[in-house]
């Protein structure tokens, strides 16, 4: 029996707000629910995601650049007893956070050699896995750059990062936690700088 369920949600990942000085600046994203759908050949089963909140990166830059980190929680739940595999990537080719005129681009490491960040860049990690480290993150706002490592997000037009993967059904709703991390120095204009990403989980 083949059975694909496919449920995706979009998600604005972080407003990232841009200021010179010691004045503070605060943005928000709003978040989507993804779709409901049923197992096919009258399998009764069914497969819902959702994230929570939204996050605000705010950066006050310096010259030697700061970062702030954030978490989202992505929740699948499904009674698939062959669980579900969820994945992330940006919602368009251009991962790069932009304010319409300006951007911050996604550090160019990768799931699988992830690295620490650079002044603006931004980049996306999951505690334990992969080559990620063990943690544990934790949400800090306008620190030094930090050593904990991050990867850039796939772009819509490429294979997407497998951020979870079960064998069970997920009923309740099992939570995966996604750390935004984003940099920026002074050389980075004030501004808002947005993108949007899709988590998409897809029944085993």
């Amino acid at each position: 029996m083949i059975k694909r369920l496919i449920c995706s949600v979009g998600v604005l990942v972080a407003t990232v707000a841009l200021t010179s000085g010691l004045a503070a600046a605060y943005a928000t994203g709003t978040y989507g629910s993804g779709s409901y759908g049923t197992c096919t050949y009258g399998d009764a089963c069914s497969i819902t995601l959702t994230s929570n909140g939204a996050i605000s990166v705010d950066i006050t830059p310096t010259s030697s650049g700061r970062c702030t980190i954030q978490k989202d929680t992505a929740l699948v739940q499904t009674d698939d007893t062959n669980g579900y595999t969820l994945t992330l990537a940006d919602s368009s080719t251009n991962t790069a956070l932009s304010d319409g005129s300006g951007t911050i681009p996604a550090t160019s490491a990768t799931f699988a050699s992830p690295a620490a960040l650079s002044a603006n860049q931004w980049g996306y990690r999951v505690d334990g896995l992969g080559s990620f480290g063990a943690g544990p993150t934790t949400a800090q706002s306008n620190i030094a750059i930090p050593s904990t490592v991050f990867a850039g997000i796939k772009a819509s037009n490429q294979t997407a990062d497998t951020i979870a993967t079960t064998s069970s059904a997920a009923n309740p709703a099992v939570g995966t936690d996604v750390w935004y991390g984003a940099c920026a120095d002074v050389s980075v204009s004030s501004g808002a700088y947005t993108t949007q990403v899709t988590y998409t989980a897809i029944a085993n």
